[in-house]
């Protein structure tokens, strides 16, 4: 049996949202608001109890980590989300301003009206889970929506804090949060719901996916993918630069200890360079690693299920040729200590190749490997023959080459010179294409994913288009549309030089 934040199943909890969405039609911006602002309160004021249960989840994590990539990153959008959704509701012209001012001449009115779907169900990630749970919920509320929310069954105290937060701050009518195992999820995700939103891997996403074809519910899909970084050659010559660069992607491997959907998997390094940028990036991790391993302030792996895959696709590359570099070395009571509480100290693998699980898997964990190249188009031929990722990254300057990289690769978005900017500047929409994702979110592209942009058209014409197109239609009406039709024709020669 699920739990909810009441008591009821999450049937009922379903056919009561729906009749009350029916009952109380699309809510205005003053609803809205009201809404957006008590779901951040709620949040807002459990943030010292979320950042504990985050904790405890994961085994240990971080204060500043929380706060900064679930709490901060909630709180802004909540506020984007409020400043602009009175102006994103609006009606707006068909066409544009200037077809739809002619149009309005002519006799017609058509406007496109961005309506509430109705209910949206959200089925967060235990990765990042406020982050990845309550802006998609926030944002299908402010679309004018009531939500239910399935919290990931990895992190059960986090999901008992923020749906005891919610359920003070909403009645059950509008927000619901569902907790419970992987038989749940299965439930929750075959319910017959107006909109359903996934965060998780491509093989999770793919049941999930099936699952909602029963119904046919519109579904919205957050993956993830082997994440590349190119070092161009233009920072080879530059010595700062590549110093510069490699300390970026040593820190952003190590975030969340390699457990974030956006992190780089794998780095496209000039040959010429590649001993010298391995050196850089253990540099980069050996000024802080050993304190913070030392202090236990380490992100754990969340489980011992992932602590165990991640060294299974190191023994995996090891033993088929992969040269595995550590950067901390210890004893076999260090060994086994970390093990148990499944911390992880970054590794490079050099040397991967094709029949290596760790060339095809996105590793999730402090995993980099390091490929050298010589020509760009050896990376970009080796790119189309894998599933896109993500977020592709490039270190290097705004030149040709960059630009090559940009209209030859596809990735759900494009960071330049640091970690995940397509995912993290406000006003960009973020999401995956192909097995990383389907559909896209944050700001007015979330608004808008979790609304119908619905057309609405009448007409003070004093001819119906009806008559107009038979069975039975005026002869100068036929002869004026034959006209029409061969001018047209006429136009494509010419353009075609035929």
């Amino acid at each position: 049996m699920s739990q909810t934040t009441t008591s009821t199943p999450m049937s009922e909890v379903l056919a009561l949202q729906r009749a009350a969405f029916h009952r109380d039609g699309p809510p205005s911006a003053a609803v809205r608001r009201d809404r957006i602002d008590r779901f951040a309160h709620a949040v807002l004021e459990s943030t010292d109890e979320l950042v504990d249960a985050i904790s405890a989840d994961f085994g240990y994590r971080g204060e500043i980590v929380t706060l900064v990539n679930d709490v901060v990153a909630f709180a802004a959008e909540a506020e984007i989300q409020r400043a602009n959704v009175a102006r994103w509701m609006r009606p707006r012209p068909a066409g544009g301003r200037v077809v739809g001012a002619v149009s309005r001449l002519a006799g017609l009115r058509a406007e496109v009206v961005p309506s509430p779907l109705g209910v949206v169900g959200v089925m967060g990630m235990w990765n990042f889970p406020l982050n990845l749970t309550a802006i998609p919920a926030l944002t299908a509320l402010a679309a004018g929506n009531r939500v239910m929310i399935k919290m990931s069954e990895k992190v059960p105290r986090t999901a008992e804090v923020l749906a005891n937060a919610l359920h003070d701050a909403f009645d059950v009518e509008e927000v619901a949060v569902v907790t419970g195992d992987a038989e749940v999820s299965k439930e929750f995700a075959a319910l017959d719901l107006d909109h359903l939103f996934f965060t998780g891997s491509a093989e999770v996403g793919s049941k999930v996916m099936a699952a909602a074809a029963r119904t046919l519910t519109p579904v919205t899909l957050e993956l993830g993918g082997k994440n590349p970084v190119v070092v161009s050659h233009e920072l080879v010559g530059r010595r700062e630069a590549l110093r510069r660069a490699a300390s970026r992607i040593a820190a952003a491997r190590l975030q969340n200890a390699g457990q974030a959907c956006i992190n780089p998997d794998e780095v496209y390094v000039p040959s010429s360079a590649a001993r010298l940028f391995v050196q850089d990036v253990f540099s980069a991790w050996g000024e802080s690693l050993p304190d913070v391993i030392e202090s236990g302030q380490m992100t754990t792996l969340v489980d011992d299920a992932a602590y165990e895959r991640v060294q299974a696709l190191l023994e995996d590359a090891a033993a088929k040729g992969a040269q595995v570099i550590r950067s901390v070395s210890s004893d076999a009571a260090g060994e086994e200590a970390m093990r148990r509480d499944r911390v992880m100290p970054p590794v490079v693998v050099l040397g991967v190749t094709e029949e290596m699980a760790i060339d095809h898997e996105e590793v999730f964990g402090p995993v980099l490997a390091v490929h050298g190249y010589d020509d760009l188009d050896e990376v970009l031929d080796r790119l189309a023959q894998r599933p896109a990722p993500l977020v592709a990254s490039w270190f290097g300057p705004d030149d040709a080459e960059f630009r090559t990289f940009v209209d030859r690769t596809r990735s759900g978005g494009v960071a330049r010179n640091d970690w995940a900017l397509s995912a993290f500047t406000p006003g960009t929409p973020f999401g995956g294409v192909g097995r990383s994702g389907l559909g896209s979110y944050h700001g007015r592209w979330g608004f808008e994913r979790f609304s119908h942009l619905r057309s609405v058209v009448g007409s003070r014409l004093p001819v119906s288009i009806t008559q107009l197109t038979g069975p039975v239609v005026d002869d100068r009406v036929r002869d004026a549309l034959r006209t029409g039709v061969n001018a047209y024709r006429q136009l494509l020669r010419t353009r075609l030089h035929l």
